[in-house]
């Protein structure tokens, strides 16, 4: 039932880049429901209070934090159910990653529901009484579910209220907040951002040994002296389990005939003027835009994604609002998408087969498309080699243009058929793709290893202008040869896939010849790139210019 209720909760999570809790540690029993309060440090300050249900964490995010003053009502909106073993984490979650920011265990204890009904039947009618016995919040005190939002509403809204007893304090209504350290660690959340002082002492999980002062929820590129390397994943075979297959439709032209003017390949758009591009220097973008976008470049897209499990970032509130990254289906999803479910990972994972699905995508404000790096339909083989040009922030984009084209040398001198595109930041992503040939015993190792090996290489070369550690404070003037796409699960940015980002640039393919200094990666967005698109040649030849791992192996390995 526990695993049941964590599937939005592991969708939101990309459990290859971050090591969050997945609900699998072994748990402590207690005699009664615990609860946990942590403050959080993410695009807005709040406090996330949490009260052990049925094996999991129901959880709200109280915006302005508890009081203790039963006439200050406290806004307190309904969250995704965590994992028990998440009621000990402390420390910080990399900026990119769902959630990003400084995390701090502000109070643990234990918690009871009042009244002769159960605490089920109580959330069911939207008000819970409940008495606390925590470290800096005692007595009662009720969730109420705001009216607007008993009947079909969009967010759950609750409001948290203290009830008048001996734990009250009326005209206090922020007080019992500067009690401000963690009742794990006694740290503050300056200690905690820099990993300073004492571990947190464990509450949920069995065992008392305290954790590390400075636990990072690592992603690839997140702490500065984090280790590149991430860790190996168990070398099994992966094989690829269709889960749900889209069911066929009318034609487009009958699904548009069919439709309104908010209705896209048969597909309704709610909310279709929300802006989840916000105007700056250029008009605003919004989701219908986004949409159309997706319907005019997908049969263009679909060759490099179709196939492949395929991550999102959703950004339901536009980019200024929150994001979380999916790999994994989620409850309600639009039966136009497709799923398909990797061995050794119970979750099924979304995978993009049509432009259908791409709209279907869209729909929910997928912004992002990040596919992973494999063969059409056989997750075990490496499809193609995907190099990262990440430059440091003093580093000209001329310099990565550059280095483009040198990469771009040395794939070609052993053999291999590169493209270029724009990340649709600051980079530049070299591609080249892999013929697939079974029983030549390539694999992603090897895919891996190569790709270092050319990198390292390059980066011995010109010392000064290269690394290959990830490493920010060695950055500085050069620029990040990141090979580390080229592995089993991971993934990159689509090429011609929107960015969560200001301006709603676009990560756009380009010929060698358009890949020269006066580049200006910006001006390729959703609202320029289809008719660009159009008068390219860009990646023409592509699936023709497949090429075997193993002989540019020999090659490299010769030279």
């Amino acid at each position: 039932m526990a695993k049941k209720k964590l599937s939005e909760y592991r969708a939101k999570r990309d459990f290859t880049k971050t090591a969050e809790p997945s609900g699998t540690a072994a748990v402590r029993p207690a005699k009664h429901p615990r609860y946990v309060i942590q403050k959080h440090a993410a695009t807005r300050l709040h406090y996330d209070f949490r009260l052990e249900f049925d094996g999991v964490f129901k959880s709200w995010a109280v915006t302005r934090g508890p009081s203790v003053d039963p006439k200050d009502k406290r806004l307190a909106v309904e969250v995704e159910d965590h994992p028990l073993d998440y009621g000990d984490f402390e420390g910080t979650i990399p900026k990119g990653q769902y959630g990003g920011g400084t995390v701090m265990l502000w109070d643990r204890g234990f918690w009871t529901p009042l009244g002769n009904e159960s605490a089920q039947e109580q959330l069911r009618k939207g008000e819970l009484k409940f008495v606390l016995a925590g470290e800096k919040l005692k007595g009662s005190w009720v969730l109420v579910k705001m009216k607007g939002d008993r009947f079909g509403g969009k967010r759950n809204n609750w409001l948290l209220i203290k009830h008048k007893d001996e734990g009250a304090h009326a005209g206090d209504a922020d007080k019992i907040l500067s009690l401000d350290r963690s009742v794990a660690s006694n740290r503050t959340m300056d200690q905690i951002a820099a990993g300073e002082g004492r571990g947190p002492e464990p509450f949920i999980l069995r065992g008392r040994r305290a954790k590390r002062p400075d636990a990072v929820w690592n992603s690839n590129k997140a702490s500065d002296d984090s280790d590149p390397e991430p860790a190996p994943a168990p070398r099994k075979a992966l094989k690829r389990i269709p889960v749900r297959k889209m069911a066929k439709t009318r034609t487009k032209k009958a699904a548009d005939k069919a439709s309104g003017a908010d209705t896209v390949l048969g597909i309704a758009i709610s909310n279709p003027g929300k802006e989840l591009w916000p105007s700056a220097t250029a008009s605003a973008v919004t989701k219908l835009d986004l949409v159309h976008y997706l319907d005019t470049v997908g049969d263009w897209m679909l060759p490099h994604i179709k196939g492949r499990p395929c991550s999102v970032i959703r950004a339901p509130d536009g980019i200024d609002g929150e994001r979380f990254f999916q790999r994994h289906a989620m409850r309600g999803m639009s039966s136009e998408i497709d799923l398909v479910r990797i061995s050794g990972d119970r979750e099924p994972y979304i995978e993009v087969n049509s432009v259908k699905g791409l709209i279907a995508l869209g729909q929910i404000a997928s912004l992002e498309f990040h596919p992973w790096n494999c063969a059409p339909f056989e997750p075990d083989t490496p499809g193609r080699l995907v190099f990262d040009l990440d430059p440091a922030p003093d580093v000209e984009f001329s310099n990565v243009v550059r280095a483009a084209n040198e990469l771009r040398e040395r794939l070609e001198k052993v053999g291999l058929v590169p493209f270029c595109k724009t990340t649709g930041g600051k980079g530049i992503h070299v591609v080249t793709p892999l013929k697939t040939r079974r029983g030549d015993g390539v694999g992603w190792d090897d895919a891996k290893m190569f790709a270092g090996a050319l990198c390292q290489q390059m980066a011995q070369d010109s010392p000064d202008a290269y690394l290959i550690k990830m490493t920010k404070k060695l950055r500085k003037g050069r620029i990040f040869l990141d090979y580390f796409r080229n592995d089993r699960m991971a993934t990159a940015v689509a090429p011609l896939s929107p960015r969560a980002r200001p301006g709603a640039t676009v990560s756009m393919p380009l010929t060698w010849a358009q890949t020269k200094q006066g580049l200006d990666p910006k001006r390729f967005t959703i609202q320029t790139a289809p008719a660009l698109l159009k008068k390219s040649s860009a990646w023409e030849g592509y699936s023709e210019s497949e090429r075997p791992l193993k002989s540019a192996i020999k090659k490299l390995l010769g030279s």
